[in-house]
């Protein structure tokens, strides 16, 4: 008894010494993540107007007037109306590029420039574009890479005489480059009192929404008209190349899109089309990013030109939300973001990008069928005949709204899918002669020399009794045959009246826009039928992925 109560004491002993000697570790605490950190939508400068001789603005709230050094001009009230005018300016100086063809490769630009270099020509390889996400880690700028003639040409007639000169058959764009900015004073008045300050500098508003007055929306087309639109944030007055006036409007992006959604698209729309629009429009505003505008004092415009942006004049719940729930979301290829171009009805065919613009062909914008394969039974829409059967078949694509019944939202989409328009022999002269500056007599023949594989026409001929030309391009088609634009250049003539000479040219056409990309009315009907926004944005741009950057 006393040799077994030894034996336990001795364990209990030695287990006391042995946790008294060594070290007690506590098991390591559970590691907390940080915080994910919400990086901010990079900021971006809108321009809602330029060559302007003034503008008159009024604002919600109290606000204040600053310079671009921030110096503090003064303070103003609310209810004040004021107006702004260039005093006097010396416009920027620029000069006039012929650009051969553009890359987003580098290297793939290089080899094309040796190609142009062993034929004779002296050409350059230019980097345009800027970096306007270095918020967004490990992601490529959107540079792209052109191929100029080496030459420069003081007007842009110069340019076009030497273009025709030397490149009448090839894709060349004339391109405006700036050499310096423009100078002057900018001055800004209160209406009532006659209170004024005056700057060499851009007067900036901030402190509260602006209202501006007499806004022009849809320049050239048949909506054209002008409104007031009000604008967050802050409002820049400054000098465009010429030396007149620009309205900017400098925004976060996420604020940019929710003026820009529900200006492309109906709020009526349902909404997983509007989380896909919101998702196109923010990956089109940053491909675009110092290219387009690349001479402006801004990244972007307001108007169709790059995508329609009206402030805060047509914001409303649904479409904020759409774009609150893919903030932050991109399409990629590669590690580019994508250039996501959208339009209105593509007439159940989309466009290839180098069709509609010219430039490299992009593997995410292919022209393709807007709906089941079997509408591939009618062949290739290059071909007249196919194309004719097409369009006097009218087949049930998605954006074949004349078919369904659609709700009130997708109304207005019915007239554009297949439409007729008939343009008198006078009609037509005056807008061929307003468009080209030539005067072509009577009208006896529009010929269409070229199609895309939608079948819009990108050359087209037309013969006159004084006359003939080649227009190229199927948005300059568009606005040669019509003082409004024609809806589409998908279209086939016929011809109206006795004799060599039409009375009247009958265009039978389909669709509304350039064609390429996400068909807008194709996505809604897609939405109503169950797919959610990630199907339709990989329906219409192949092979991207779609990641959240910040």
């Amino acid at each position: 008894m006393k040799k077994r109560f030894f034996i336990i004491l001795s364990c209990f002993v030695y287990l006391l010494i042995y946790r008294c000697a060594a070290p007690i570790v506590s098991p390591p605490p559970t590691a907390k993540k940080p915080p994910a950190v919400s990086k901010p939508s990079p900021m971006i400068r809108v321009g809602l107007m330029k060559n302007l001789s003034s503008v008159e603005f009024s604002a919600d709230g109290r606000f204040i007037i600053t310079n671009s050094s921030n110096a503090l001009a003064l303070r103003a009230s609310a209810e004040s109306r004021w107006r702004v005018e260039v005093l006097e300016s010396i416009p920027g100086k620029s000069a006039f590029r012929l650009m051969l063809a553009v890359f987003n490769d580098r290297s793939a630009a290089r080899q094309k420039a040796s190609q142009y270099q062993r034929s004779g020509y002296s050409v350059e390889v230019a980097a345009v574009g800027t970096a306007p996400y270095t918020q967004i880690a490990g992601l490529n700028n959107n540079r792209e890479y052109r191929i100029y003639i080496k030459r420069w040409f003081e007007t842009w007639d110069e340019a076009r005489e030497y273009q025709k000169a030397v490149w009448p058959d090839s894709d060349t764009h004339i391109i405006r480059a700036k050499i310096s900015e423009a100078r002057g004073r900018i001055c800004l008045t209160h209406c009532s009192t006659g209170e004024t300050y005056e700057s060499t500098q851009p007067i900036i508003i901030k402190g509260t929404d602006v209202i501006l007055y007499d806004v022009p929306v849809g320049s050239g087309f048949h909506w054209e008209h002008h409104e007031n639109r009000t604008y967050p944030e802050k409002i820049e007055f400054t000098l465009d190349l010429e030396g007149r006036l620009a309205v900017v409007n400098e925004v976060p992006l996420e604020t940019y899109l929710k003026g820009v959604v529900p200006s492309e698209m109906s709020e009526g729309f349902p909404v997983e089309a509007l989380k896909a629009q919101a998702v196109a429009a923010r990956c089109k505003a940053l491909a675009n990013w110092g290219i387009v505008h690349a001479s402006d004092p801004f990244d972007v415009c307001a108007d169709v030109h790059c995508q329609v942006y009206s402030g805060l004049s047509k914001r409303c719940r649904k479409t904020d939300y759409a774009v609150d729930k893919t903030a932050g979301l991109f399409m990629m290829k590669g590690d580019q973001i994508c250039d996501a171009v959208f339009g209105a009805v593509c007439g159940g065919h989309t466009e290839d990008v180098e069709n509609a613009w010219g430039g490299e062909a992009l593997d995410y914008l292919r022209g393709r069928v807007d709906g089941s394969p079997w509408l591939k039974r009618y062949g290739s829409l290059q071909e007249e005949n196919n194309l004719k059967k097409w369009i006097d078949d009218s087949p049930d694509a998605f954006c074949n709204t004349q078919r369904d019944i659609v709700p009130d939202g997708l109304q207005y989409t019915v007239k554009y899918y297949r439409w007729e328009l008939s343009l008198s022999q006078i009609e037509l002269q005056q807008a061929l002669e307003k468009r080209t500056g030539l005067n072509f007599g009577e009208i006896i023949h529009l010929i269409p020399l070229l199609r895309g594989v939608s079948g819009r026409i990108i050359r087209l001929k037309v013969i006159g009794t004084r006359g003939e030309t080649i227009i190229d391009g199927e948005l300059n088609i568009r606005k040669a045959l019509s003082e409004t634009t024609l809806w589409s250049s998908c279209f086939y003539v016929e011809k109206s009246g006795w004799g060599q000479t039409p009375d009247a040219f009958i265009l039978r056409g389909a669709g509304f826009g350039h064609g390429v990309g996400m068909c807008q009315t194709g996505a809604a009907i897609m939405a109503l039928t169950g797919r959610k926004f990630h199907h339709i944005l990989k329906h219409y741009y192949k092979g991207v992925r779609i990641t959240k950057l910040y």
